[in-house]
């Protein structure tokens, strides 16, 4: 391949993941029955949904019990107020409410809406489930490569992704959240010049820009393409990059928007 030439597939036959199951299993076994084989230096994007679910990181809402400070934070969205909870528990703080949207510092440090929390393709509405974000997507990355490596001895690069509510834009958009073996940003170098000569420096965020194309494969119904194979993609290895390494670390507030008793 040359440095303009990418591919991504996105891997047929992962089943439908419980906990307990062995994503590096599923996803050599899902490799293999396509008729491929595993690199050094491919890109793993996975989708965070069945990490998630593979960790027990769903909750049935009919087991959550609102606080206060949740009724609070339902009055001011018409938000559920179950879920409410849930996403004060997975946030450090509320940064602000925008109708609906409850922007949030997640406990995972990262700023997004709802603390993570989702419920689509978490389990049958009509019994009412969520599904929350792994409690260290790094860690999760890292076990995920671990055990392709053991299995596999090929040294890939795991990206853990979310389809991330961006505040102030509309839409959601396919980020990373956890990552293992691959720098989280890539630096210009003093020798980087653009068309007309001037030098170049600064950061690009490599991971994002393949979470998001894998995201386009991914689907975020009911596509159930939760993997997609990267090959050709131009990274950096790091054996210890970690999501903190991309993240600008933001003031916690003093009080959480949603709990004051004046309207913000």
């Amino acid at each position: 391949m040359t440095d303009w030439d990418m591919t991504l597939r996105a891997l047929p036959g992962i089943p439908r993941v419980a906990q307990g199951d062995d994503l590096g299993v599923l996803i050599t076994e899902a490799v293999v029955a396509d008729g491929h084989e595993l690199n050094h230096g491919d890109v793993l994007v996975v989708a965070q949904k069945i990490v998630s679910k593979a960790e027990d990181r769903v909750v049935r809402l009919d087991t959550v019990t609102p606080t206060d400070r949740a009724r609070r934070l339902g009055e001011r969205t018409g938000r559920d107020l179950r879920l409410c909870q849930l996403y004060l528990n997975e946030s450090q703080a509320v940064l602000q409410i925008i109708g609906r949207h409850v922007v949030t510092i997640d406990n995972r440090g990262m700023v997004d809406t709802s603390g993570g929390v989702d419920c689509s393709n978490a389990g049958s509405r009509v019994e009412g489930w969520a599904c929350l974000l792994p409690i260290d997507p790094d860690a999760s990355a890292r076990r995920i490569r671990d055990r392709i490596r053991t299995l596999t001895g090929t040294a890939v690069a795991v990206i853990i992704s979310d389809s991330l509510g961006q505040p102030y834009r509309e839409g959601s958009h396919g980020a990373a959240i956890g990552i293992a073996g691959i720098a989280g940003v890539e630096k210009l170098h003093q020798a980087d010049h653009d068309l007309y000569g001037n030098p170049v420096r600064g950061e690009i965020n490599r991971i994002d820009e393949l979470a998001g194309a894998a995201s386009v494969l991914m689907g975020q119904s009911d596509a159930a393409r939760p993997v997609v194979l990267i090959r050709g993609a131009a990274y950096t290895p790091d054996e210890a990059a970690t999501i903190r390494d991309l993240l600008v670390k933001v003031p916690l507030p003093e009080t959480d928007a949603d709990l004051t008793d004046d309207p913000v």
